[in-house]
């Protein structure tokens, strides 16, 4: 995965655009789960456009909510549409690129449940949990169809 992740990241910094899947709720419900987004490598984004930018070793995918300079510096101030904080100041060498499509897939809720919560499967507990609820949310749906 961090293969491809380095392929689009060079990709937009040789100028060329990139459709990447997404995967998380920080954008919901503008950009869902499951949801294609074309990135454009365009290094001049205005406040409001999503950006796409590198933070700790991951790229990001959030709205610009301010730019400012401060001795000189031009930082941008981005946060995820479902967060309440800001996140963390970002230089323009960390934007890899503006958001200039998305593309919705129909995605399943069973599907979105289980992209999201993925990662905290391999927490032994939490993983019985969530097959417990999963079976619970399927058999509720499949006992009000019939």
């Amino acid at each position: 995965m961090s293969r491809i992740k380095g392929i689009s990241e060079e990709l937009l910094r040789s100028g060329i655009n990139v459709r990447i899947n997404t995967r998380g709720f920080s954008m919901f419900p503008f950009i869902n789960t499951g949801d294609r987004i074309t990135v454009s490598p365009e290094k001049n984004p205005a406040i409001g456009d999503y950006i796409l930018f590198k933070k700790n070793g991951q790229m990001v995918c959030h709205r610009l909510v301010k730019i400012f300079e401060k001795g000189g510096i031009r930082y941008y101030q981005t946060r995820g549409d479902t967060h309440f904080g800001l996140d963390e100041l970002i230089l323009a060498d960390q934007i890899l690129g503006k958001v200039i499509k998305i593309e919705r897939e129909k995605v399943s809720l069973k599907r979105r449940i289980l992209i999201l919560t993925y990662p905290l499967l391999s927490i032994g507990s939490l993983n019985a949990l969530v097959i417990t609820l999963l079976m619970r949310v399927r058999n509720l749906f499949a006992f009000k169809k019939s």
